[in-house]
């Protein structure tokens, strides 16, 4: 608590003389496990499987997520994962949703009416109904076990147990044994360890048992699997890659599909001749797949519907290579595996993905090659230059997660493609469908939504080696991705859908104000919401809310530092439009030309190159995915068996064009109608930095310092304090959070300012000797420091010769007046200067040179209302030579306090822990330390003590890595390549973090 006044001290009890040490309290007793760990440990004894399974199983299921009882896509409920599906359900759901149209991209009215067929019908399994099984075996209501965690460990044990017992195995105490019960858990109880299905989950529940497992599930349990690496070399598990770099491209794994066999097809008039043909020409391509991952191919149909070769489905037979391969689209089947792949198998379906992956056991099937461009987005651009990958989920009420299994699997193969491809690990190349846009406006709203708000992007690109790396430099006109924690910190409100987490935030029209637009809180409307690890360019800050480009306007976020994480990196880029143009045209495709269908004698779509009914307006800025544009490309295939002139081209065009993150989903614009610019960077926010104040004879200036860029800011001018300019006026300044604070005294008054170091920008001064501040004094202030304890910034003075102290405390949003410190310790007028503060948590220690010439310390203890003084050099030793400057900073539970001893600096260390003290050092000498300085400020960032002297009116830097053990030598801030030129300087003050 601040000191009020000198009767506050006895309400305190405090007392003066002596020095205090603050006492770090002993640790906490380790408790024994509780929670989760505990429900695995008795579930596993009562049914007799080993712990290490049953945590194993659980993880490569749920990662031992409870999802509050709530389904995932498949009907996996709880920590075990246990399934409960009812197909008459999940049929009526798929009879009432939207039917796949038009998936070929082509934007025409003639696609958009042609008939879809019907979705195939779940298909039925044991695999389906584990949860009632489970239920079965302990005698509880299935209900518990969707919604208990102590009974689905149960229910999961003791359905391994049975599946043991199925397998004709003892239950042993070896996890090893245990693998056939493994394969049997995810595929419901087939028959044997060489099931197909099942065997991909067990080598996966094995592979964690061979590197063990730590995590905190979303709920607070803390949960570990301790490695079992012999275990797993004794099963029968093959190694799936966990814990392993990812995969390399793989050699074909059968033949490959001939350029003659590709480009032949029966007569037309034959659709069934065609299909099989096709189809077995189909099956000789190679499984494209990396090793670590179970692939079969199970073509999707090429066939024709009718006489007409017009009408075929359901890919186009290309010969794409990688450098026509942009982008990986991630999607939802809304359908059972074995339905969906019989859908894929229909050519009247008029869609197909490259991928289908299973849930229970995370199994991939190829259904399209990728040289070729399967019908999957729903925008021909984006089909051209994909690869797509379906991901088995039922139409369920209330789903709301997807499995652990097709999250592992889908990442593997999205980073094996994007290896192979080239395809940059982020957001705007590895897409959901929901980040497609509509190809032309008619198409705009029946884009569809998947994989939807509940697709952990965090998790998956983690998965995949693309995550965000965290950043809290925002900056106006500086890139920023979006970044909400996919956990229960965060749950934002969604209609009809219990509170759980998403992964998106709201966008408002103004800082707490409406949606934009006409959007709603629904699951399926895009229109408000920015996805995790989506990319925008930041257009303005307001305290805790942050606007970005989205849509043509500003669209604001609240963003507590959490939402969202700066990309500061050096090179990157934004679009902006050309200078003069009011705003530019927006497309949902990149085709070429008109002259360039012409120039290969082959008709344009009609309409071909066409907005959509939005801009990008001068002043705004958007993030594109790639910074060299591309050429306007359009691949040509009308019939089925290239009979067509000019069938199976592509057309090049000479237009070119950027994509864009333009709102939730990406888009086109021209390359003639932007610029790309630099983004501005903040090299303040982020990283081991300083910030420093200095008074010039031409007044004050402010420059800072990033040693994890090493980069330095230009100094500036800093606010200069209203009335006459007071050449002597000093600085103190420490950092609050992401918010520095400076304190200043000029012409016998402090004062307080703030940067905002997102935006660079600086609050006038503020005189903090008025009433609703600190209050008035009644002599001159002639020196300030500040130190911070928890949130309170405490304002230590020196006025009329006495020490007085001030503190705003920030979470409660007041200031405490002056309060007399030299009451408090019984001090006379006049008995310290060239004071200096800091704080070890929440002991602040003031130290400042007595009349006598020595060094005394007045500690402050705000936990146990304790004040002491004590003489430093009596703890030291004396120093011989005048006192000029003093500086301190406290590391830890040490506080190291540098004096200037004529013109060179003297070290000595507190270690309040140990309550010790370490003798004088020459800081000087082993700096190489040659002209005198005239004044020191010193602080502490990550491992290194940064001091800075005033020497000849220049300010020096050097550094003392306390990791690496050893100095630098003193650098010129003011050179060119570090801050840059100044004014002569007298005084500086620095602050670190």
């Amino acid at each position: 608590m601040a000191v009020a006044a000198a009767a506050s001290a006895a309400a305190f009890g405090m007392a003066a003389g002596g020095a205090t040490l603050a006492v770090a309290a002993p640790p906490a007793p380790v408790a024994p496990a509780t929670g989760l760990q505990a429900q695995f440990a008795a579930a596993a004894k009562e049914f007799k499987v080993p712990e290490s399974i049953l945590l194993a199983v659980s993880y490569q299921q749920t990662r031992w997520e409870s999802h509050q009882g709530r389904p995932s896509t498949t009907g996996n409920y709880n920590v075990m994962g246990l399934t409960q599906v009812d197909l008459a359900a999940v049929a009526a759901a798929q009879a009432a949703a939207q039917p796949e149209v038009d998936q070929r991209g082509e934007g025409t009215p003639s696609a958009a009416r042609k008939p879809v067929p019907a979705p195939a019908p779940p298909v039925d399994s044991p695999a389906l109904h584990t949860l009632d099984a489970a239920a079965r075996l302990i005698g509880r209501p299935a209900a518990e076990l969707r919604e208990n965690t102590l009974q689905s460990i149960r229910g999961g044990a003791a359905l391994l147990a049975e599946q043991q017992r199925g397998a004709k195995a003892s239950q042993s105490a070896d996890p090893a044994a245990w693998y056939g019960a493994v394969v049997r858990f995810s595929n419901g109880g087939s028959e044997g360890q060489g099931s197909a299905e099942g065997r991909e989950f067990a080598d996966r529940v094995f592979g964690t048992l061979k590197v063990g497992a730590t995590r905190t599930t979303s709920e607070g349990q803390r949960l570990t699997l301790a490695a079992d690496p012999a275990a797993a070399a004794h099963s029968p598990a093959v190694d799936r890659g966990v814990g392993r770099a990812p995969a390399t491209q793989d050699s074909a794994r059968t033949a490959p599909l001939s350029a003659e066999t590709a480009g032949a097809a029966p007569a037309a008039g034959n659709p069934e001749a065609a299909g099989a043909a096709v189809a077995a020409a189909a099956a000789a391509d190679p499984i494209e797949c990396p090793a670590t991952l179970g692939c079969d191919f199970r073509p999707a149909a090429y066939a024709q519907n009718s006489t007409d070769v017009s009408d075929f489905g359901n890919y186009s037979i290309a010969n794409r290579s990688g450098v026509d391969i942009d982008y990986i689209v991630i999607h939802d089947t809304e359908g059972g595996y074995n339905g969906s792949l019989a859908t894929f198998q229909n050519p009247a379906t008029l869609a197909s993905a490259h991928y289908l992956l299973r849930s229970s056991d995370g199994h991939v099937t190829q259904m399209v090659a990728n040289k070729n461009i399967a019908w999957h987005a729903g925008n021909k651009s984006l089909n051209m230059h994909s690869v797509g990958i379906e991901h088995e989920g039922f139409a369920l009420s209330g789903a709301s997660w997807y499995s652990e299994q097709l999250y592992q699997s889908s990442a593997t193969l999205t980073r094996y493609l994007a290896d192979r491809f080239g395809v940059p690990l982020d957001r705007e190349h590895i897409i959901g469908h929901d980040d497609v846009p509509g190809p032309v406006q008619s198409s705009v709203n029946g884009m569809h939504w998947d994989p939807g708000t509940f697709w952990d992007w965090n998790h998956y690109m983690d998965l995949v080696g693309g995550h965000v790396s965290p950043d809290q430099g925002y900056v106006i006109g500086g890139r920023i991705t979006i970044n909400p924690p996919f956990s229960n910190a965060y749950r934002p409100p969604i209609n009809n859908v219990a509170s759980q987490p998403a992964n998106f935030v709201y966008l408002h029209a103004s800082p707490a104000g409406p949606l934009i637009g006409n959007a709603t809180l629904n699951a399926s409307d895009w229109s408000d919401k920015a996805a995790a690890g989506t990319s925008y360019v930041v257009a303005d800050i307001q305290g805790q809310w942050t606007a970005i480009w989205y849509n043509g306007r500003k669209a604001w976020f609240w963003n507590d530092g959490t939402m969202a994480a700066a990309d500061n990196r050096p090179g990157q880029y934004v679009l902006t439009p050309k200078a003069g143009l009011s705003s530019v045209a927006v497309y949902g495709r990149s085709y070429p030309e008109y002259g360039a269908y012409a120039a290969l004698g082959v008709p344009a779509p009609n309409p071909n190159i066409v907005a959509l009914n939005y801009t990008l307006p001068a002043g705004q800025q958007y993030v594109p995915a790639s910074t060299t544009p591309v050429a306007g490309a359009f691949y040509y295939n009308p019939t089925i068996n290239g009979s067509a002139p000019g069938d199976r081209s592509w057309v090049q065009g000479g237009v070119t064009y950027y994509p864009i993150r333009y709102n939730h989903r990406l888009a086109f614009v021209s390359s003639a109608d932007v610029d790309l610019v630099p983004a501005k960077t903040d090299v303040l926010a982020s990283g081991e930095r300083v910030q420093l104040l200095a008074q010039t004879s031409s007044g004050p200036v402010n420059a800072g310092a990033n040693y994890t860029r090493g980069v330095w800011e230009k100094y500036h001018a800093a606010p200069a304090v209203g009335g006459p300019a007071d050449p002597n006026q000093s600085f103190a300044m420490l950092y609050m959070g992401s918010q520095l604070h400076a304190v200043t005294v000029a012409n016998g008054h402090v004062y307080t300012a703030d940067r905002n170091l997102y935006t660079g920008e600086w609050t006038p001064w503020y005189d903090l000797q008025v009433n609703g501040a600190a209050g008035p004094l009644s002599s001159p202030v002639t020196e300030v420091t500040v130190a911070a304890t928890g949130t309170r910034m405490h304002v230590v003075v020196v006025s009329g010769g006495r020490l007085l102290e001030a503190a705003a405390d920030y979470s409660e949003g007041r200031w405490y007046p002056w309060g007399d410190i030299s009451g408090v310790l019984g001090l006379s007028p006049g008995a310290l200067n060239r004071i200096t503060a800091t704080a070890n948590g929440n002991v602040m220690h003031i130290n400042g040179v007595g009349a006598d010439g020595k060094i005394y310390s007045a500690d402050a203890d705000y936990n146990r209302g304790v004040w002491g003084y004590g003489d430093i050099n009596g703890a030291v030793g004396p120093l011989n030579g005048t006192i000029t400057g003093l500086s301190a900073v406290a590391v830890g539970s040490q506080q190291h306090v540098l004096a200037l001893v004529d013109g060179r600096i003297k070290q000595a260390t507190a270690d309040y822990a140990a309550g010790t003290w370490n003798g004088w050092g020459d800081v000087s000498a082993v700096t190489g330390q040659t002209a005198p300085l005239t004044r020191l400020a010193v602080t502490y960032t990550g491992n290194s003590l940064r001091l800075f002297g005033v020497s000849g009116g220049r300010v020096y830097n050097a550094n003392g890595d306390y990791a690496l053990g050893r100095w630098s030598g003193w650098m010129d801030t003011q050179a060119p390549g570090a801050a840059g030129p100044i004014d002569p300087v007298t005084t500086v003050a620095v602050t670190g973090v």
